[in-house]
């Protein structure tokens, strides 16, 4: 009796290992769009946020103006451990108009992503942000997402949650 048990806990213990040794599979749906998700937030979201007469830089658009206000974020980073990434949000505003571009890329070590704004952008709130996912070395996506921002009269913007699909 007690070796069926020893020998059902080693048999359960050897599964268990061969199991964890494969890994997690990274691409399943819900992980693109908790990606997706977390990317729209750094890179649109903030952006966005910053059109605005709050907040501790005070924003930068306050009210019309006669010219055109320009501001460029850089998101730029490069570690051995975690990703490169190379992804400009541009906020553009002319008269009481705003105008958000987006376009970069994203490295890690098992894909590749290519996040921009579909033309001619996020306008007033408005728009569409798109992702494309590639696997490593290859020049065809295999995956996307996409995430579609709206004026929100209650709040400045509203913005629905990913809808990833794949090619």
């Amino acid at each position: 009796m007690i070796m069926k048990k020893a020998g059902i806990i080693f048999y359960v213990a050897i599964l268990t290992s061969l199991v964890a040794c494969k890994g997690k599979d990274w691409n399943t749906e819900w992980e693109l769009v908790d990606i997706s998700d977390s990317w729209a937030y750094a890179y649109v979201n903030y952006a966005l946020n910053k059109i605005t007469d709050k907040g501790a830089d005070g924003g930068i658009i306050k009210t019309i103006v006669n010219d055109t206000l320009c501001r460029e974020y850089h998101h730029l980073s490069n570690s051995k451990d975690g990703d490169s990434i190379k992804v400009v949000s541009t906020l553009v505003q002319i008269g009481d108009s705003t105008i958000l571009t987006i376009d970069g890329y994203r490295y890690s070590k098992k894909f590749y992503a290519h996040l921009y704004t579909i033309e001619p952008g996020i306008i007033n709130y408005g728009g569409k942000f798109h992702i494309d996912f590639y696997e490593i070395g290859k020049t065809t996506p295999w995956a996307w997402s996409e995430i579609i921002y709206r004026k929100d009269y209650d709040y400045s913007y509203s913005r629905k949650a990913a809808t990833v699909g794949w090619y």
